[in-house]
């Protein structure tokens, strides 16, 4: 095998399944360039020359590990490049796991994956290596199609993006994988492959379907450890309203066990009992405890 790309039989083996690598084409409805990767006289496009090829290629398993390193949570890294899983092996001491997978719900589908982790709350995700130079929706969006296609292969919710933006590591976004898409993806997929299967000749759908607007990223912020000039333009009007929140916390407990204490001490067949300022009610939309200023109303 080439160090740069992939051997005469895993170029063989990618005739036998739809690839991530043809997701954007599905759902744009391009099925007759889907179609021309099935033919026999088809040659891929040699990338062996492109260096920004090659160079996302080769910080793969360097930026898999980084992201394994800074947040803490397990990376398993999928390749079949055997300078890859040396560097690997070399970095974590892990071999690397083989990186076709195919459906088993979907048995046209496959994808060559990158990794496997988790999400912060814990949810298993695919996770795309990535060396970019930059990194927003409109990318975020372009690898919508293989993310979402590479998480129905291999039957998670969740997939996510492992980035090198130039010379600076990201932590990796993850996106939830949305139903209504995936349905349209797997729904296209048959479709195509159908026509493929059969040798027919397919025309492209009029029809593309956007993936969907990628969720936002919700940044964490530990004010403790940012110096004064660092801090956000608010940061001071939500230490002074914390502080309220923390000291007034005990009475806030308190109130609501009298509340509690207050509904069951008063009578089933009781519908308004009143106090000075407190008044007690009860109807059958419920019973409500509440404050009141003034003459009775």
């Amino acid at each position: 095998m080439s160090p740069f790309g992939l051997s005469p039989e895993q170029l063989a083996e990618r005739k036998l399944h739809l690839q991530a690598g043809d997701a954007g084409k599905v759902m744009e409805g391009r099925y007759h360039e889907v179609w021309e990767r099935f033919q026999p006289d088809y040659q891929p496009e040699d990338l062996s020359g492109e260096f920004r090829v090659q160079l996302g290629s080769y910080t793969e398993p360097l930026g898999l590990w980084w992201t394994e390193k800074q947040t803490g949570r397990p990376v398993v890294y999928y390749s079949d490049n055997p300078l890859l899983r040396h560097i690997w092996q070399a970095l974590t001491g892990c071999e690397a796991q083989p990186e076709l997978q195919v459906s088993q719900d979907y048995p046209f589908m496959a994808c060559n994956l990158d990794a496997l982790t988790v999400t912060p709350q814990g949810q298993r995700a695919v996770l795309d290596a990535k060396h970019v130079g930059r990194l927003g929706e409109a990318e975020i969006l372009r690898y919508t199609p293989a993310g979402v296609w590479q998480a129905t292969v291999v039957g998670t919710d969740w997939w996510g993006l492992a980035c090198i933006v130039g010379n600076r590591w990201e932590p990796p976004i993850f996106q939830a994988v949305d139903p209504l898409y995936q349905a349209e993806l797997i729904a296209r997929a048959r479709e195509c492959w159908a026509l493929i299967a059969a040798r027919v000749e397919p025309e492209d759908r009029t029809e593309p379907v956007p993936p969907p607007k990628p969720q936002p990223k919700l940044r964490q912020i530990n004010l403790d450890l940012l110096a004064h000039e660092d801090r956000p333009n608010w940061a001071g009007e939500f230490q002074r309203l914390a502080r309220t929140f923390a000291e007034t916390k005990g009475a806030f407990d308190l109130h609501a066990i009298t509340r509690e204490n207050i509904k069951q001490l008063i009578p089933e067949d009781i519908g308004l009992v009143k106090l000075g300022l407190v008044r007690f009610k009860r109807d059958n939309r419920g019973v409500s405890i509440s404050l009141e200023k003034g003459a009775d109303q």
